[in-house]
Formats: structure tokens, C-alpha cells, sequence
């Protein structure tokens, strides 16, 4: 067995390793394969911001991972070793030996720690690797990984850092609904809001009103800082093909105009994905244009209000107006998170509607 670092000759090896690794398995969602080639292009031979190994038996791939370094707020270091997109078959020598070799690159570079698992840029696609809720396939942009994968990291001696929530409502079995819809517009008329969607004309205030809340209620509590505008602005551009603006969500003050909170959920195009296998080729685009008209799951996937208006019914007003939309057209289940686990008062929020634990995702660290 073999360590290589991933060169530009085997960024496809790198990409095409789960497809195997989880063959047969209906749970799996592959990444979009143009998209993945082309990051990791850009981060591994354009930026060089990054590196890549391959845990290799001769021409068989056997394990995958992906890393930098960066500032770690919750460790209280800036030279933090965050791995990404790590894969690997049931073998603990095989995961120590790939691993070691990502610490000792990692030492070289200065770190003090490795976190993860995290994907670049976006710090809530993809965050932590599941070790509750393999029943279910994964919604939108949320993990998916071999049960085995929380013992090779324990193994290795990772240790939890922090546990994410995804909730479930399924609005079928839900029994306060009417409740919860009263309650959001008495909370709308007497604290003097309303709910407003994305109007795209106008596309940078809205984008501007965003980050003003996240940047007011991200605390030490969530784990990553709020995003720059650009950043932000990069995700939305991004994400393009999958939003839809009556499920971008933003609570303002009828007085003053003033943003409160935001809920934004986007369909769960998974759904598409597992069935296009990954290619943006002729007959994944036919299938992208089919299967996208059956999507009958939305994924919550950012829950912000500023600290004045919560508890105030904002974050219900916000879900409630959600939930009209789904329901308009024909969508029944919901899932929202990730949520950190001490984050109570968002957590608080979704379970006072009704939503149930569905998974659980985990954030490991440890001192090298």
C-alpha cells in the first residue's frame, strides 16, 4: 500500500473513488463531477491552498482525503489542520496510514490541530460525518458516509468537538400546525413584521439584508463566523440552479424596514443527483429536467434571527410562511440544520413546531 499525493493525473481517481466504495448502496449521493474536478483544480493546482492523498493498492484506490490549513476559532489557533471528503474502506491500517500521512504534511505547514470533516468554502455543506440516521437517504448538501467511518476516527484518536442536529417534520403527522400558525401571526402583528421572499431585482439588498442578520446572531455558539458579503454572494451564485425565491425567506420590521431574521431552504435536488449519477452529460441534463419536477423533500438549511426578535416568534413566522409554500406545491416533508447541539435557542425554535431529531452529524479534533 501506497501514500501518493494527488497530482493533476489523479484528480479522477480522487473523484470516482466513492462511486465504488459505495456501489449499491441507494443512500449514496455522488458530488457533480464537472464541479468537483474543477475546485479541486482550482485548489489543489491553481491556489495551491490545499492538498489531496490517495491511499493506493497498486492501480486500487483505497482511501481519499482532502485538507488545509486555517484559523480556528474554538481551538484558539490560526494554523488549524480542517480535512474534507475523507473516504475509506473498512480497514483501520489503511485509514491510520493515510491519516499520518496528512499530519506529518500538516505539521510541516505549522498546525497544531485537525478538525473536521468540513467541505472548502461552505462550512454547512456537507459538515461533519454522520453517525445517527442511516434510515433515510441524505437531503441537500448534507453528509452521507459508511457507519463504520465514526470507529477509524476514533480509532485514529479523534475525539468529538461538537455534535450538529438535522430535524424532520413530517407535515402528515404533525397535529399543532394551526396552532403554531396562530401563534406566528399574533407574534407578526403585535412585534410589527413581516415576511418577505428574495425579490431577484433587487438581489444585492436582499443579499446585503442576509448577511447584516447573520452577522448580528452568529455567536460563540455557532461554530463558524458569518460569511463576508462576497463570500455569500459566491454562494448564492453558486447555488443558482437550485434556489427558488419563495423559499428564501427574510422577516422585516414594517416600521423601519429593518431585517430580523431569515430562513432560506432550497428543494432537495439529492433526489436528481442520485439519479443523473454525478454527470451534467446529455442524458444527466434530461434527467435533471425530469426528476427536478418530483422533488417532494425541502431542506431549512440557515435559520438566523437578530438577537432582539428572538423568542419573538420570528423564526415560527419564517417556517410557518415556508411550510404554506411547501405545501402549495404538494411537498410534505421538511428537514432543517444543521444546529449545533448547545445551540439552544435554535434548536428550541424548530422543535416548538412540531420537527423530531432525524440525524446526527459529528465535528472530531485532535492535537498533533
Amino acid at each position: 500500500m501506497q501514500i501518493v499525493q494527488v497530482n493533476k493525473k489523479l484528480i479522477k481517481s480522487f473523484v470516482d473513488f466513492p462511486d465504488r466504495l459505495y456501489q449499491g448502496d441507494d443512500k449514496y449521493v455522488p458530488y457533480m463531477k464537472g464541479d468537483l474536478t474543477k475546485t479541486l483544480t482550482k485548489l489543489l493546482l491553481n491556489e495551491k491552498s490545499y492538498a489531496a492523498l490517495l491511499a493506493m493498492d497498486g492501480k486500487k484506490i483505497l482511501g481519499r482525503v482532502l485538507f488545509t490549513v486555517s484559523k480556528n476559532k474554538q481551538l484558539n489557533t490560526d494554523k488549524c489542520g480542517f480535512f474534507s471528503m475523507f473516504e475509506c474502506v473498512n480497514d483501520r491500517t489503511v485509514c491510520n496510514a493515510m491519516l499520518d500521512e496528512m499530519v506529518r504534511i500538516l505539521k510541516n505547514w505549522g498546525a497544531e490541530f485537525i478538525s473536521g470533516t468540513y467541505y472548502p468554502y461552505d462550512q454547512d455543506n456537507r459538515r461533519g460525518i454522520l453517525v445517527q440516521g442511516f434510515d433515510r437517504a441524505p437531503l441537500i448538501f448534507t453528509s452521507y458516509n459508511k457507519p463504520y467511518y465514526d470507529e477509524l476516527l476514533t480509532g485514529y484518536g479523534l475525539s468529538k468537538h461538537a455534535d450538529t442536529f438535522e430535524y424532520k417534520l413530517e407535515f402528515d403527522k404533525v397535529t399543532s400546525y394551526d396552532r403554531v400558525k396562530k401563534v406566528s401571526q399574533y407574534a407578526a402583528k403585535k412585534f410589527d413584521f413581516r415576511i418577505d421572499t428574495v425579490d431577484w431585482s433587487r438581489l444585492e439588498q436582499d443579499i446585503n439584508d442576509v448577511h447584516a442578520v447573520m452577522e448580528q446572531a452568529t455567536t460563540d455558539i455557532i461554530y463558524q463566523d458569518a460569511p463576508s458579503i462576497d463570500a455569500l454572494k459566491s454562494i448564492v451564485t453558486g447555488w443558482k440552479s437550485y434556489l427558488d425565491k419563495n423559499y428564501l425567506l427574510i422577516a422585516r420590521s414594517n416600521a423601519t424596514n429593518e431585517p430580523l431574521g431569515v430562513v432560506i431552504a432550497l428543494p432537495d435536488y439529492f433526489h436528481v443527483f442520485r439519479k443523473m449519477r454525478g454527470r451534467m452529460d446529455l442524458k444527466g441534463l434530461i434527467t435533471f429536467a425530469r426528476e427536478r419536477k418530483k422533488i417532494k423533500s425541502v431542506r431549512a438549511i440557515l435559520q438566523y434571527v437578530v438577537p432582539k426578535y428572538q423568542a419573538l416568534g420570528v423564526a415560527m413566522a419564517l417556517y410557518v410562511k415556508l411550510f404554506e409554500t411547501m405545501l402549495s406545491n404538494g411537498i410534505t416533508y421538511l428537514e432543517a440544520g444543521t444546529i449545533m447541539e448547545n445551540n439552544e435557542q435554535s434548536n428550541n425554535a424548530i422543535k416548538s413546531i412540531g420537527a423530531e431529531l432525524a440525524r446526527v452529524y459529528r465535528l472530531y479534533y485532535k492535537k498533533i
